[in-house]
């Protein structure tokens, strides 16, 4: 992330806290600034005053950055994975979560090689199940707006810089913290929803969801009714697929 202010106020809260915890925190509270249920409560023990203006100082870094970065449409910025891969992480968690973010530069190039013209406006269903910091798709919907979109992973982090990726981006659609493989209820750790609101200029809003609520359940269940899986053959599943990063 390219924003020395940004750096600068994060390292100040650094000092305290080892960075995962800080930023963890810093993700919650974007997602509380946008939400009705979901109350920011810090894991962090900060020894400072007024500790919430020093995290709306650095989400109001992230906005300028954006606003610098976003100038034409189709445009598309990751600032959570580039500084979460940058600062964050160490190489030994990358290695043992099989954390390898795919470059901006590939993420545009499959991107297109994925989408066309035809989903624009579409109303269609985009999935990444091993979405990371929602790089696919922020990117496919600069591109394809109009489309809902759903990431699922599992890890927390990642599932939290989606989330803050979709508010960012003004992407509709649902972030499930969970083992994609193995899609239920009992393997939900949690789930959100976010909706730009119209009637708001797009202002979006973010609400918790119970596993039965998601619409990716609600893929699986169809096709467990019909007797497919998104690995065969079958009709439906090869559309689900043909949406699947």
């Amino acid at each position: 992330m390219n924003s020395l202010g940004f750096n600068d106020k994060f390292a100040a809260l650094a000092r305290q806290e080892d960075a995962g915890t800080v930023f963890d925190d810093l993700l919650t509270y974007i997602i509380s600034l946008f939400s009705f249920e979901c109350p920011w409560e810090p894991h962090g023990h900060y020894r400072m005053p007024d500790v919430r203006s020093r995290f709306f100082e650095l989400f109001r870094e992230i906005v300028l950055l954006m606003r610098s970065r976003l100038q034409n449409a189709g445009d598309w910025y990751d600032p959570f994975g580039l500084f979460y891969e940058t600062y964050v992480s160490s190489q030994s968690r990358k290695t043992c979560s099989g954390q390898f973010f795919t470059p901006p530069h590939v993420v545009d190039l499959m991107v297109r090689m994925q989408g066309g013209r035809e989903f624009t406006g579409a109303g269609m269903s985009i999935n990444d199940p091993a979405c990371g910091s929602g790089r696919f798709l922020i990117a496919f919907h600069a591109l394809y707006p109009g489309n809902f979109c759903c990431g699922e992973d599992i890890d927390r982090t990642c599932a939290l810089m989606t989330v803050c990726n979709f508010i960012l981006h003004g992407v509709d659609g649902e972030v499930i913290w969970h083992d994609s493989l193995q899609p239920g209820a009992d393997h939900c750790s949690g789930a959100w929803r976010v909706r730009p609101l119209p009637l708001l200029n797009g202002l979006p809003i973010v609400c918790p969801l119970e596993w039965s609520q998601t619409r990716c359940c609600a893929v699986w269940e169809h096709l467990r009714t019909r007797g497919e899986t998104p690995g065969d053959g079958s009709a439906a599943a090869r559309s689900r697929q043909l949406l699947l990063f």
